[in-house]
Order: structure tokens, then sequence, then C-alpha cells
């Protein structure tokens, strides 16, 4: 429990709180990163500066995210800021507090703000480390979602709009990410070469809670400068009706999405240029838009959830890429060259996503059988004694040894010689989502 003191500290009311907002510096470029083997090449990203990228984080995680970013996603960067939770210096970047302006009334006696109002009179030692790698690695599940992080990340959203306006009032393209985010930053910049950015703009993975279509947070999404000021301006018309909204919900996207909405301001579907998983996670044999459209087929512009052990190397394959081909990498591109030299016929302490459940098998290799058997089966799981088959290709990824229950994954390997070949040869032509 916070003490007294605490909460009164945080309980100083103004009658106009928006007198409390404050200007922000954009944190500097991470010195000496030019030797780095996944530098991409900077000169190459013509538009670079009509950017201004917001990169939204949290306390928990931080330390253990954050430091990537300044060797690959933001090192050619030159416009960008980085909010959390909690105001600190993470290896020469200053990350700024993304919840200094909040009505000090919610600060002071929400239920959201608890964890919050201890973290800023104590720091990270006012919690234990397992509370705050619990807390990290919590999941977009009902138990996920009430973690404290989760129910204070949600109240950033309008916050960070209305900073990033006023820091970079004159930028054309506002890209938000998350600290597992992963951007192309060519590619990105080569899909909004086919947008105005003097039109209101708001680009993103579809995602829908109730009546509200959405960009998805982790996937990245774009919102062109009037979008972005439309969206500040009504916000600031309407201050409780949307402080009250945000209380009430889960998901901060949703609200900024429902803000960008009222002022006429649609979303358009963006995956898969933006993906909301990492590649090994990815489906690309799915459909999507009620279509027989296939994410294989389409340029890449994000991924998410990417573990920060991952980012050199997909950074090194963008690199390469951009270097020898004269397009963008597709999705299949990807995972031709990044995924798929990492599977193997039996992959221990690893999730493929497998999910046709085959029922209970004696062993590893009778699981295998019951694939082998399956013409369209590509891949298989054993968890316990349950077997799992998938017709989707799905690498997967690694999970704890201490992890209960232990999982085996296997793939078909002599299936996978023509899968990239047979994905070719469904596209036609696809390239970017547009309107």
């Amino acid at each position: 429990m916070e003490s007294p003191d605490s909460a009164a500290k945080f309980a100083k009311v103004t009658k106009q709180y928006l007198s409390f907002r404050k200007p922000v510096s954009v944190s500097p470029k991470y010195p000496d990163q030019t030797e780095d083997a996944s530098s991409l090449a900077c000169e190459s990203l013509e538009g670079l500066n009509d950017l201004f990228v917001i990169l939204r984080t949290g306390a928990s995680e931080a330390p253990k995210k954050l430091p990537v970013h300044f060797s690959t996603t933001l090192r050619c960067v030159p416009h960008y800021v980085i909010y959390s939770d909690y105001e600190e210096d993470i290896e020469g970047h200053h990350v700024y507090n993304a919840l200094d302006e909040i009505n000090p009334d919610i600060i002071a006696t929400h239920p959201d703000f608890e964890y919050y109002r201890r973290l800023q009179e104590k720091g990270r030692e006012a919690f234990s480390s397992e509370e705050l790698a619990q807390w990290s690695a919590a999941k977009n599940t009902n138990g996920g979602r009430d973690s404290p992080g989760w129910r204070l990340d949600k109240w950033k959203f309008l916050p960070l709009a209305e900073k990033a306006v006023r820091e970079r009032p004159d930028a054309k393209w506002y890209i938000f990410i998350e600290s597992d985010t992963y951007m192309l930053w060519q590619s990105l910049l080569e899909w909004l070469s086919h947008f105005d950015p003097s039109k209101p703009h708001y680009l993103g993975m579809q995602m829908q809670i109730g009546d509200v279509i959405f960009a998805y947070g982790g996937a990245g999404f774009v919102i062109s400068n009037p979008a972005l000021k439309k969206a500040v301006a009504h916000r600031n018309e309407n201050l409780q009706s949307y402080d009250d909204l945000t209380g009430a919900h889960w998901a901060g996207d949703c609200i900024l999405g429902k803000v960008l909405a009222d002022t006429g301001v649609n979303l358009l579907w963006s995956f898969p240029t933006l993906a909301g998983d990492q590649p090994a996670d990815m489906n690309f044999n799915s459909t999507f838009g009620g279509s027989n459209k296939k994410p294989w087929c389409y340029y890449a512009a994000s991924y998410h959830h990417l573990p920060p052990a991952e980012y050199h190397k997909l950074a090194k394959f963008e690199e390469t890429w951009n270097r020898e081909n004269g397009t963008r990498p597709r999705h299949g591109d990807v995972f031709r060259n990044y995924v798929l030299p990492n599977f193997s016929s039996k992959l221990s302490d690893w999730d493929n996503l497998s999910d046709a459940d085959q029922g209970s098998v004696a062993s590893f290799d009778e699981c295998r059988t019951i694939c082998e058997k399956q013409r369209d089966c590509m891949q298989f799981s054993l968890t316990d004694q349950t077997c799992k088959t998938s017709t989707a290709l799905m690498l997967g990824h690694k999970i704890s040894k201490d992890a209960a229950p232990r999982v085996t994954s296997g793939f078909i390997m002599e299936r996978l010689k023509d899968y990239p070949e047979q994905m070719d040869e469904l596209c036609d032509n696809q390239s970017w989502i547009l309107p």
C-alpha cells in the first residue's frame, strides 16, 4: 500500500491542469554506431526527416527492451522521442514521462494509478524483481490486461498524441511504435510515398473492440499531420468525456482510434503492410480482407513481438536485401531468407504454434507419423502426450526449459523444399496496401 503522504503529494489539483503541459526535447541520436554490424544505410532513407517517431514503453520493460533500438530502429531516425511511465536516462537516451500532464485528480485517486504513484515516489525499488518481470511479460489476455503496466498504458495514448504535435508541429507523419516493434524504414517510406501527407490519414493494422475499428499499437501505426491535429483539438474540447472513457476501457490504441473516428478520420486497414507478429510466428499462407489475398505476397513495413536478440539479425537481413535488390522485401522474402534457414526436423523447448489437436500419443515419433499421413500437414508439436498438427508453416519460438508443460516441435522437412515456390505462384502483382 502507498503511504498517505504519497497520495497527498499527487493530490495537488489545479483548476486548469492544461497549464502543466511541458515542452520536451527530442532524444539525441545514439553516438558512434557506424561500425555496428546491423547498421542501416541511413543516407538512402530519403524522407526520414518528414517523420516524427514516438516510441512508447513502460518502466517494467524499458531497461531490457530499449537498448537494442539505439543501434537498430532509431539509429538512422533524426527525430524521435521515447515515452514511458517513469522519467529516466537509459544508455544516454532520455526517456520522458508520458503521464505528467494527466489531470492530478485522476493521478491521485484512480486505482489505475496506484502503481504509478508508487513508481514516482520510490522508482523501481518500490517493487520486487519478480513483480517487474511478471508485469513485463504480461500478455494480451484478461489476466495480462489487469496487470499494473497494462492498466496504466492505456492512459498514455491521448497525451502522447498532443505531446507529439507540440514537439514537432510541422512533421508530415507521426509514427507510433512500441518497444518490441520492428520498423523497416525504407519500406515504410516507399509505402508512404503513395499518400498525400497534407490529407488526413490514419494507417495501421486493423483491430476492433465493440464498434470501434482502430490501429493495433504493437504493429506500429501512422497518422498524418492534419489527422493528428484534428484528434488533439477534439480531445481537448472533450477532455472529461475521453478521460472517463479511458478509465472504463482497457485499450489505449482503441481510445485513440475512437477520437480519430469521432473527427471523421477513419482507419485504412493496413495489414499486412503493418504486421502484428514477428516473422517466425506469422502464418503467411493465411488470407485476409475476405478474399484469397495472402500476406506472403505483400511488402513488409513492420513486425511486432520481436525479441531483443532478433533485432540485429533482422536489421542485417533488411540491410542486405535493400542493398542487393531493386525492390523492398515482401513477407515471402523475409520468410525465405530470414525464417526458413532456422527450420529443423525437431526443435526441443520450442512452440511452432500447431493448433489441430490429434489427441494423446505415446511419443514424438508417433505424432510425426500422424502428420506425415496427412497430405497437407507441414508441422506438429508434442506437449506432454498431446499431439497437435498444422497445415500452416510457422517456425514459432523458443520457450523456457522451465516452462510447464514442455513443448517439442517438428517439421516435415521434405515438404518445406517446394513451399516458397508454391507460395510465389499464388501471388498476382500484390504490393502495398493502398486505399
